[in-house]
């Protein structure tokens, strides 16, 4: 990929937290609940479907009982998440940040979640095409057919620059970050042919709205 290719990119610090929604939360697979663990109350998530109202539990030697499953975030508070690498390894941490303090909610791999977020949303693309995942996530797709060299800018169809206007609107409305690397090799019987590679912060595409507008743009030129 040394020659012939367009650079979409914006750089800068690597978003790492975020707020989020609750539409989130439920694509994430979880269920969140006021209650209380050990007696003391507190809000805590369980994956989705798994627990009802007015169920006591033991978990990781603690007592949960479920008061009221929530069916949105409460009011005056924030869920809030970020990412963190531990041993080489990327966990996704979220919290409710309330006025009566934080509530820790899951640290869990973000590989399995967006595995299981992506699979229920039918966002195939992402599921495809996912490289590695830490505090960025990378992807790459090959769809070079017949081996040639790569066309300049000035020879791309309107339909890859639209693709790459997209790009550019995702970085600057949405992500505020990232580097999309872009080759392409002309059509083959009515087939593009072009080779990318985008990273983006992995935070982001936690966002439902964020991780449909990266699915949407991978399948642009299929």
């Amino acid at each position: 990929m040394l020659e012939g290719y367009y650079i979409v990119e914006n750089t800068g610090v690597v978003p790492a937290e975020r707020r989020f929604k609750f539409k989130d939360l439920k694509a994430w697979g979880y269920d969140l609940h006021l209650g209380t663990i050990d007696g003391k109350e507190a809000y805590f998530v369980s994956k989705a479907g798994t627990r009802e109202e007015g169920e006591t539990y033991t978990q990781d030697g603690k007592e949960y009982h479920i008061s009221e499953t929530q069916r949105e975030i409460p009011k005056d508070a924030r869920l809030l998440a970020r990412i963190v690498i531990e041993r080489g390894q990327p966990y996704l941490e979220f919290w409710l940040d309330t006025e009566e303090g934080n509530f820790p909610l899951a640290k869990e791999d973000p590989r399995l979640i967006l595995h299981r977020f992506w699979t229920e949303k039918k966002f195939n693309q992402l599921e495809k095409h996912v490289g590695s995942v830490g505090l960025t996530t990378d992807f790459f797709k090959d769809r070079v057919f017949v081996k040639s060299l790569p066309l300049p800018y000035e020879e791309y169809p309107p339909k890859v620059r639209r693709v790459l206007r997209e790009v550019r609107d995702i970085h600057r409305d949405m992500t505020g970050f990232g580097r999309f690397v872009f080759q392409y090799f002309g059509e083959e019987d009515k087939a593009h042919q072009y080779r990318l590679w985008w990273l983006l912060p992995t935070i982001h595409l936690f966002d439902v709205e964020v991780s449909n507008e990266v699915d949407k743009v991978l399948a642009m030129l299929d």
